[in-house]
């Protein structure tokens, strides 16, 4: 006798479920556009850092004042849009006061979707990692789909975020 077992996540569960997409080739930079792809990618990385060493204002400042954050977990559980860089925080700060552990989330493998002078979509795997008690384990795997803004200071901001999560945690 054999028994159908489903699985979850489904492979393919974030392009299944459009929640992200990406094409099959690179786009030609200038010197311009990959200065500001490192300034992108910078901001990805200053994200997980502000988070996983609590560092609240750096945390903030990788958002504009009117971004979103949602996410999905492997497209069978929403996690509805925050909306605000103040509400994203205090969100992300709800769940830091949760956490006694020391997270590391690892955003890596980037792909960008899209750039222009002033805007870019970048795709990253996300492994989560919690240390504690002298182990570290997985937490969960997933992406992430950020949409970057160039403020009129140079500076640029998440604008959008979108974390795709394999299982919940």
């Amino acid at each position: 006798m054999t028994t159908e077992v489903q699985q979850t996540p489904f492979p393919a569960w974030g392009r299944s479920n459009s929640f992200l997409s990406f094409g099959d080739s690179q786009t030609p930079l200038t010197q311009a556009g990959l200065v500001d792809r490192l300034n992108i990618l910078d901001v990805l990385g200053r994200y997980a850092w502000s988070y996983d060493e609590r560092n609240i204002a750096a945390l903030e400042s990788s958002f504009s004042e009117d971004a979103v954050w949602e996410g999905s977990v492997a497209g069978t559980f929403a996690i509805e849009p925050i909306r605000g860089r103040q509400a994203i925080s205090d969100w992300l700060q709800g769940h830091m006061a949760a956490q006694s552990d020391q997270r590391r989330h690892n955003a890596i493998n980037h792909i960008f979707v899209s750039q222009t002078e002033t805007t870019a979509e970048v795709l990253s795997y996300l492994l989560l990692t919690s240390a504690s008690e002298g182990t570290t384990k997985v937490v969960t795997s997933g992406f992430y789909r950020v949409r970057f803004a160039k403020a009129e200071s140079g500076v640029w901001q998440i604008e959008y975020m979108f974390g795709g999560f394999d299982n919940p945690f």
